[in-house]
């Protein structure tokens, strides 16, 4: 049998071989020849140039109110409560009775005790008459040597006597003042934990609790960047005379008076990287209650110059804070900062701005360090953040 359709396939593929050949000679050559450089794209970002400026730091605090001074009203002895002479939540003077308690074992106490003083005392006062008897006689050689060691050894026996008698009558005393719970100073006293009939003693726990509200105390906590701003200043003390305490409460009223900082802790917490502190405000009205939640306001009377940034063009990663700049040959620089107190949509900057950079506020996401951009200049609202034209409109 003979097939005679062979070579016209075998002629067919070396034709397509052929075409195929000249196709990838003509790709090749199309490649080589028509490459070109692809032209950088110029992103249009917007600018602000910072400048120095003359500040006034501001700083706020969340905290909390507490008193300046509290006590727990507790029994120093076990008796019986009488009265409680006070009513829950009202205010008591320094030196008032606050609970009465059961006071006839005390007084039987006392009773006891002076009589065993009065005992003692006589027996001293006899002592010491025999006592010089005894030596005015042992002169003449009346009384020997041995027995008037024995007049001194009674005598020495009766005024020991004599002072515990005193120490007991002076226990006894304080157990019967301990029957009257006093307020160790002026303030407001809290809810009564026991009523008249129970019987407490010093394991018994708290029957009331006073508290002191004029002046309150404010506590709140500080980053460890601030305080060491804080510290590094000439002088602690006379730079927190400096600044200006007020207080904003939840319902957004302010507290009519100013405070003053009056504790800055010795240690930094581990944990959160802060630093306890505390301010003090006049409260004579008492329209402050301990615990409640507060913004501190603080405010440094003197101005000073510093660099501020727009918050827009403020960013961060794991080295820093840093914001993105347009250098002298229109491309970008990244530059890591130190910023202070923020101040309205600004931050003053404590370390690395100089001033007269041009800081990317938008367009940020568009670029990247090194490429090439147009920068168009704006201007930004301090206290709102609105970026406007350099002639003063409004994006």
């Amino acid at each position: 049998m003979r097939f005679t359709y062979a070579k016209p396939v075998n002629k067919w593929i070396r034709t397509t071989f052929v075409f195929m050949g000249i196709a990838v000679l003509g790709s090749t050559q199309g490649c080589s020849e028509g490459d070109a450089p692809v032209e950088e794209v110029i992103v249009p970002v917007s600018v602000v140039t910072v400048e120095k400026a003359s500040t006034t730091p501001t700083w706020s605090f969340i905290g909390r109110t507490a008193p300046s001074r509290k006590a727990a009203i507790t029994s120093r002895t076990q008796a019986e409560i009488r009265n409680i002479n006070f009513t829950e939540g009202e205010r008591v003077e320094e030196g008032q009775v606050l609970v009465s308690l059961e006071s006839n074992n005390a007084n039987a106490d006392l009773r006891q005790a002076e009589a065993e003083l009065i005992a003692a005392n006589a027996e001293v006062q006899s002592a010491a008459r025999n006592l010089r008897r005894g030596e005015e006689i042992a002169v003449n050689g009346y009384l020997s040597a041995a027995d008037l060691d024995k007049l001194k050894d009674r005598f020495s026996q009766a005024q020991g006597r004599q002072e515990a008698a005193q120490s007991a009558t002076q226990r006894a005393q304080q157990a019967l003042e301990y029957t009257e719970i006093r307020a160790p100073f002026s303030g407001w006293v809290g809810k009564a934990n026991f009523d008249p009939g129970a019987v407490v003693s010093p394991s018994s726990g708290p029957i009331a609790e006073v508290v002191q509200t004029d002046p309150m105390f404010v506590e709140f906590q500080v980053n460890e960047a601030d305080f060491l701003a804080y510290r590094n200043r000439d002088s602690s003390s006379e730079f927190s005379q400096q600044l200006d305490l007020t207080l904003t409460l939840a319902d957004g009223d302010q507290h009519e008076h100013d405070g003053e900082l009056s504790f800055t802790d010795i240690r930094v917490d581990e944990r959160m990287g802060t630093v306890a502190a505390r301010a003090a405000f006049p409260n004579p009205d008492a329209t402050l209650v301990p615990g409640l939640f507060v913004t501190l306001n603080v405010e440094q009377r003197q101005g000073v110059e510093k660099i501020l940034v727009p918050q827009v063009a403020l960013q961060e990663n794991n080295e820093g804070k840093f914001v993105l700049l347009v250098d002298e040959n229109d491309r970008v620089a990244q530059r890591f900062i130190q910023t202070g107190a923020r101040q309205g949509a600004l931050w003053t900057v404590e370390a690395g701005l100089d001033g007269g950079e041009a800081v990317i506020v938008e367009g940020i996401q568009k670029v990247r360090t090194g490429v090439q951009v147009e920068p168009l200049e704006k201007r930004i609202d301090a206290m709102t953040g609105v970026i406007q034209e350099a002639s003063g409109g409004v994006k």
